[in-house]
């Protein structure tokens, strides 16, 4: 009896030594999860979190690594802190926090790829990869305009005693009238009064200063015209105080069956190319005049847009409305902008004019 006791008893210490090794020979499986795929810029922050299924009876160290990232680490775009998560003997996870860091930068979204670089205690696969989104809530840093032009005057003035001068005839000056326009989501709508260029006679313009440096002028203004003669002709262009007759960006209005029909030239009457659709009289409208300075001789061009409510200006179009344009008369140096005064049957509202070095029609 004691021969068989002294047996079932070496035999049971035998399988609690054999299951013992086979338990601590088994690691824990790590698993890397975080509580949210994306972040904002501004100080989102990501909790990562390390998890095994069954306690370890040691500490389990898991670290991790960034390589593959769009976003820079180091403080640049983001913070991962610690970069070592501990898993506490006994416990089931531990976690790390992910923040993104804010700046005035617009790189528009970025990834931060999180990865096991090494693991004391565990084990796991190559397939244990995160991907967090930092989104840009930046908005780009628009340039300031070169001229804004609200007509803010006492109605019936003179635009020539608000910085506008004189560069042709001398009788029937353009007055400020009221009301102004608006153009939903233009940011020139609805502010101040507008300018009526409603006769035969003086044109005037008004300078942004020169523009010598290749690239893009935006000319951005409303219009709302009631009339016009009966041939038509151009009402607004680029202006340049050292060529006073070499007019660029034109922009035509002519009536056909009642409507208008807009036509638009690089530097010549009558226009060199009109809009297929007729626009409405009494309807307001958007236009933006581009003139874009190219390096060389004679290779300046101009583009015409035109939006009625509800079109999308929010970015450039990749094709104007009418143009690119050119021609063979001389470039000019771009420095104001004017209005022309053509016929006494016009009448041919203007108001928020804006121009800038690139397309900002937003507030």
């Amino acid at each position: 009896m004691n021969k068989i006791k002294l047996f079932l008893g070496l035999f049971l210490i035998a399988i609690g030594f054999f299951t013992s090794c086979k338990t601590e020979d088994v690691k824990p499986f790590i698993t890397l999860s975080s509580d949210v795929t994306s972040i904002t810029e501004n100080a989102g922050v990501a909790t990562i979190s390390a998890s095994i299924l069954i306690a370890s009876q040691n500490d389990i160290t898991v670290t991790l690594d960034t390589i593959g990232s769009t976003a820079k680490g180091d403080g640049i775009d983001f913070t991962l802190n610690p970069t070592v998560i501990v898993i506490p003997a006994g416990r089931l996870s531990g976690t790390t926090k992910l923040t993104a860091i804010p700046d005035n930068l617009k790189q528009g979204n970025q990834t931060v790829a999180i990865s096991i670089k090494s693991i004391v205690g565990a084990t796991s696969d190559d397939n244990q990869k995160l991907a967090i989104t930092i989104i840009d809530d930046d908005v780009p840093v628009k340039n300031p305009p070169l001229l804004v032009e609200d007509f803010n005057y006492p109605v019936g003035d003179a635009l020539t005693l608000h910085g506008w001068s004189i560069h042709s005839a001398t009788t029937n000056p353009i007055l400020v009238t009221s009301p102004g326009l608006t153009f939903a989501g233009y940011v020139g709508s609805n502010i101040g009064l507008a300018a009526g260029v409603n006769n035969t006679g003086i044109d005037v313009n008004k300078s942004f200063g020169a523009q010598t440096t290749a690239g893009s002028i935006y000319s951005s203004f409303m219009v709302n015209a009631t009339a016009s003669s009966v041939a038509g002709d151009y009402f607004f262009h680029i202006f340049d105080p050292n060529a006073v007759t070499s007019h660029r960006g034109r922009v035509f209005i002519t009536p056909v069956s009642g409507k208008m029909s807009i036509g638009f030239s690089y530097g010549t009457s009558p226009a060199q190319a009109t809009m297929s659709t007729l626009l409405n009289f009494g309807q307001t409208y958007l236009f933006v005049v581009k003139y874009t300075i190219v390096d060389g001789a004679a290779n300046d061009y101009v583009s015409l847009y035109v939006f009625a409510e509800g079109d999308d200006f929010n970015t450039e179009p990749a094709t104007p409305t009418l143009g690119p344009l050119t021609g063979t008369v001389a470039e000019i140096v771009p420095t104001g902008v004017a209005l022309r005064q053509f016929d006494a049957a016009q009448r041919i509202t203007v108001d928020g004019i804006r121009v800038n070095t690139e397309w900002n029609l937003k507030p």
